[in-house]
Parts: structure tokens; C-alpha cells; sequence
């Protein structure tokens, strides 16, 4: 550290952390599943990765598998109702590899925030960062692990070289994420979640217009 915040600067990683021993620490790299008592812990990013995937967390957290590859890592009284909600985890990440070829990051976990992160979700590698508040009970919302899963292929490893073409990053992601979601859930839903995306986009061009009118 510092790192150049730039998409076509990538790096590899090794971090030791030490934490209170009470708590968990984690990265965007391979995991600990379990708190030691020293409260000291050791991580590897063996992949290139830009400073913007470099991610830690601290906290009160345990973990939980989903299944040999995927899990969920959350406080303790969010933990069960997480599982139950992200239980297609393992699901989407073979029908994935079955659209566009070998997830290429070991783990595919999640790590489920407190109310005040400000986001859906962050693709960090092998530890997707996720709002609690698509916790709905009814897994009506999953399709935001969709997106943040594809992103393990457009965006975490191959990308656009500057901020410029972000639209590279995240246009592909899209449309990977509503065929993820094809696979699992039908085309029917699919097709519903292309039309939110559709309406959302709209509003925020109305949002541009005015602000534009106003500047002007």
C-alpha cells in the first residue's frame, strides 16, 4: 500500500492481520473459517487482482457451508437466515462455469454486512460483500449474487484497461447475470429482472435530464 486505482493495474497479495481474538478477520483472498485464539490471520490473493478488490473485514462473524465450495459468513444472529436465502449459491456457480468456462478462484463465499453498507453488493474475489437487506425470507432478491458472482468472470478477470470503459465491466456483467438467472430460475424471470433493469435505467436518465435542465 498505496496502490495505483487503476483496472489495468492488477497485483497478487499475501496480508498477515491481527485482530482481538474475539474476532473474525477476513479478506478478498482465501478465508479462515473459524476464529483462533491468537486472533492473528494469514491470507493469499494468488490471482491478479486491481487495488479496488482489495478488501478486509472484522467482526463478530461466523460461517456456515452452503456446499464443498460456496458459504456464507455473517454475525451470528443473521447467519441462519442468510443460509437459507443464498441456499442456490452452489447452483449458480455451476451453471455459470457451464455458460463461460472454470470459475478460476477456489472459494465463492459470501459475506453478509451490516444494515449501513451503502451497496448491493461488492464482487471482491472469493468473497462477495453483501447487503443484509436482500435478506427478504422469500429469496425474491437473489438475483444480486447472480451479478456479483459473474463479475468473477467480466470484471475480476478480464476488464476494461481504464475507468473510462467501466460500462465494459459492468454491461457484460449484466447480461451474464441475466443468463445465470435463465438457468436457474426460468426464462420468465429472467425476463422480469430485465424489465426492472430496464425501468431502473430509465428513471435515472429522467434523473440526468432534469439535473442537466437544472445546470443548464
Amino acid at each position: 500500500m498505496p496502490c495505483q486505482d487503476s483496472p489495468g493495474i492488477r497485483f497478487t497479495y499475501n496480508a498477515t492481520v491481527s485482530v482481538p481474538n474475539d474476532l473474525l478477520a477476513l479478506m478478498s483472498a482465501e478465508n479462515p473459517e473459524v476464529k483462533n485464539s491468537k486472533g492473528i490471520y494469514h491470507f493469499k490473493q494468488i490471482h491478479p487482482i486491481p487495488s479496488y478488490l482489495l478488501a478486509l473485514a472484522v467482526g463478530d462473524i461466523e460461517f456456515k457451508a452452503v456446499d464443498k465450495r460456496t458459504g456464507i459468513y455473517a454475525e451470528p444472529s443473521v447467519l441462519a437466515k442468510a443460509v437459507y436465502e443464498f441456499a442456490d449459491m452452489g447452483k449458480m456457480v455451476n451453471a455459470a462455469e457451464k455458460l463461460y468456462g472454470p470459475y478460476r478462484w477456489g472459494r465463492y463465499d459470501l459475506l453478509v454486512l451490516p444494515p449501513s453498507f451503502p451497496f448491493g453488493g461488492m464482487e471482491n474475489p472469493n468473497l462477495t460483500f453483501i447487503t443484509p437487506t436482500v435478506i427478504a425470507g422469500d429469496r425474491s432478491l437473489v438475483s444480486i449474487i447472480s451479478h456479483e458472482l459473474a463479475h468473477s468472470w467480466s470484471g475480476n478477470l478480464v476488464t476494461n484497461a481504464t475507468w473510462n470503459d467501466f460500462w465494459l465491466n459492468e454491461g457484460f456483467t449484466n447480461y451474464f447475470e441475466r443468463r445465470i438467472d435463465e438457468a436457474i430460475f426460468g426464462k420468465t424471470e429472467a425476463q422480469i429482472q430485465e424489465e426492472f433493469a430496464k425501468r431502473l435505467w430509465k428513471m435515472q436518465l429522467r434523473k440526468w435530464e432534469i439535473q442537466v435542465r437544472i445546470l443548464i
